[in-house]
C-alpha cells in the first residue's frame, strides 16, 4: 500500500532529489501553491492541496494549509476510532511531512519594510511542524533540505531516528519564534564571524544584536576576547546615568583604569594614570561623544578598541589614522539578562544593575550617591574576591580573582604603593564586593600609612566583632546595601 507525503516548502533546495525518490517509493505527494508550481516544472506528479480540501487559498495565500483534512491527516493515530472517523470524512493519512518556513531572519536583515517582515511570519508551516512533531511516531517531519539525502540513505526511518528528526523540527520553530520575539523587542541579531575563540585552537562564533554597535574603522574585525573586554568597558562607562564624562580602560576583562569628571580629557588622563602599564593594548570606552582633544590623546597610546556613542567629525579622522585601531559606535544598550553555560546546561540571571545605598557604621561619609554608584559599578566588574581603591573620582588600584579577601586586600594596596606616590593621596575609598569575615583585613588597613574609608556589605556571623574592631581601630566604615560577587 502506498504512503502519502505532504510538501509545503519555501526553500526548494534538493526538492527535486527527494520528490523523485518518493515517487519511486510509491508515495502520493500532496503540495501547496509555490511547491506545486515547482513540482509541475520538474514533472513530478502531485495532488494540489486546494483540490484535496476543496478549499481554495484565501487572503493572498495567508490561509492554505489550515484545514481539518490537513491537520486530521497529520494528527490521526492508528486507533480504530481515528481510522473510522478519517474514512467517513475522506481524510488522507500523511506519513511524511516536508516543510520549511518563510525566511523571517533573512528578510529582517535585508529590509526595514515592516509590512514585508510581517508577511514572513509563518503561520501554516509553523502549525504543520508542531502537528507532525506531536505525532512523530507515525509522521516523519523534515524541516532542513540538507536532511533529504540522509532520509534517502537511511530509508526506511526507524523509531530512534524519527525522534531525532522531531527534535530538530521543534528546535527549528523555537529558534524561529525567538527571532520573531527579538524583532518585536527591537533586538534582531546576525552571526558575527570570528577567527577563533579565546585561543586559536577554539572554534567560535558570535551572535550580535543589530542595534548594539557599529564598527566605524579598523583593519580587523573584533575578536572573541575583544568582545568580552568591550562588554566590561560598556558596563562601566554606561552603568550609571550621569551628566559627567566617564572613561573606562579594560585589560583581560578587568578594569585597570576608570574615572568620572566634568572634562573628558581629564577623565581619560586620570583613568590612564590608574595603571599605565596595564592599559597598553587595552580597550577604552566613553559614555559621551569623543571630542578632538581626547582623540589626540588617545592616538598617542596603543589600544585595541575605542568605543563611544558618537564622535566629533575631526576626532573620528584623527582616530582613523591608526589603521589597526577598531573604532566602535555604541548604538543601544538593552541588556536585561546574563547567560552562561555550565556542564549541566545554562545559567540565566538578571543583570546586576541595582544602585547601592550605604549605612554608616563609623565616621562621616564624604561620597555622594553618584560617586558611590560609579565606584560600585567598577567593583562589580572585578572578579571575586574583589577589592577596589579609589581617590576622589578614579580607580587607582584593584585586585580580583583571589581566593581570600586578605590576599586581595594586600595585593590591591601593594599594587597601589608600587605604582603611585601614595604619600600624595589625601584620602582613599576602599570598596569590597562582600563582607570582611575577620578582623585581619581591618588590622592590615590600619597599619597602612594611608587614610582609607571602607565600603563593604555585611552579613557575616562576625558582624558584631567587625563593628567593635572598626570603632576600636578608629576606622571609617560604611555598610553597602548589596553584595557584588562576580564569578
Amino acid at each position: 500500500m502506498g504512503k502519502n507525503a505532504l510538501i509545503s516548502v519555501f526553500d526548494k533546495t534538493n526538492l527535486d532529489l527527494i520528490a523523485d525518490f518518493l515517487i519511486k517509493k510509491k508515495y502520493t505527494i500532496y503540495s501547496t501553491g509555490g511547491t506545486s508550481k515547482y513540482l509541475r516544472e520538474i514533472k513530478i506528479p502531485f495532488i494540489e492541496i486546494s483540490k484535496y480540501t476543496k478549499q481554495k487559498e484565501i487572503l493572498d495565500g495567508r490561509v492554505k494549509t489550515l484545514h481539518p483534512k490537513i491537520f486530521g491527516g497529520l494528527l490521526a493515530t492508528n486507533k480504530r476510532s481515528h481510522l473510522k472517523e478519517m474514512k467517513g470524512d475522506g481524510i488522507v493519512s500523511f506519513d511524511l511531512l516536508l516543510v520549511n518556513l518563510y525566511p523571517f531572519e533573512k528578510t529582517v536583515n535585508s529590509t526595514k519594510d515592516k509590512s514585508k517582515i510581517i508577511e514572513m511570519i509563518d503561520i501554516g508551516g509553523h502549525s504543520l511542524i508542531r502537528a507532525g512533531v506531536k505525532n512523530f511516531e507515525k509522521v516523519l517531519t523534515i524541516t532542513d533540505p540538507r536532511d533529504y539525502k540522509t532520509f534517502i540513505k537511511q530509508f526506511p526511518i526507524k523509531g530512534t531516528q524519527r525522534k531525532l528528526f522531531a527534535k530538530k523540527a521543534i528546535l527549528n520553530i523555537a529558534s524561529y519564534d525567538k527571532a520573531i520575539f527579538n524583532w518585536f523587542d527591537g533586538n534582531t541579531s546576525r552571526e558575527y564571524e570570528l577567527r577563533y575563540g579565546e585561543n586559536p585552537q577554539q572554534k567560535a562564533v558570535a551572535k550580535i544584536n543589530d542595534n548594539s554597535f557599529t564598527q566605524l574603522s579598523g583593519n580587523k574585525k573584533l575578536s572573541y576576547n575583544n568582545l568580552l573586554d568591550l562588554d566590561a568597558a560598556i558596563k562601566i562607562s554606561f552603568g550609571i546615568k550621569t551628566k559627567n564624562h566617564i572613561c573606562s580602560i579594560i585589560k583581560h576583562n578587568t578594569p585597570c583604569g576608570a574615572s568620572i569628571g566634568k572634562i573628558q580629557t581629564n577623565c581619560y588622563n586620570k583613568a590612564l594614570a590608574g595603571d599605565k602599564i596595564s592599559a597598553f593594548g587595552g580597550i577604552v570606552a566613553f559614555n559621551k561623544k569623543i571630542d578632538n582633544k581626547t582623540a589626540k590623546l588617545l592616538v598617542k597610546g596603543f589600544y585595541e578598541v575605542i568605543a563611544a556613542p558618537s564622535y566629533e567629525r575631526e576626532a573620528l579622522k584623527i582616530l582613523k589614522t591608526k589603521g589597526n585601531l577598531r573604532i566602535i559606535k555604541i548604538k543601544k544598550l538593552n541588556q536585561k539578562l546574563e547567560k552562561r553555560t555550565f556542564f549541566g546546561g545554562t545559567l540565566i540571571q538578571d543583570v546586576n544593575i541595582k544602585n547601592s545605598s550605604i549605612e554608616t557604621i563609623n565616621g562621616i561619609n564624604k561620597l555622594n550617591k553618584e560617586k558611590i554608584n560609579f565606584f560600585v559599578n567598577i567593583l562589580k566588574n572585578i572578579k571575586s574576591n574583589a577589592i577596589a581603591l579609589f581617590d576622589e573620582d578614579s580607580l587607582i588600584s584593584q585586585s580580583g580573582g583571589q581566593t581570600s579577601r586578605i590576599d586581595a586586600l594586600q595585593n590591591c594596596l601593594y599594587k597601589f604603593k608600587s605604582k603611585h606616590n601614595f604619600k600624595k593621596l589625601k584620602r582613599g575609598y576602599l570598596f569590597s564586593d562582600a563582607f570582611f569575615p575577620f578582623t585581619d583585613s581591618l588590622i592590615f588597613i590600619k597599619k597602612q600609612k594611608i587614610k582609607i574609608e571602607i565600603y563593604s556589605p555585611m552579613g557575616s556571623k562576625n558582624d558584631s566583632q567587625i563593628k567593635k574592631s572598626v570603632k576600636k581601630l578608629k576606622l571609617n566604615f560604611y555598610k553597602l546595601s548589596d553584595r557584588h560577587f562576580k564569578h
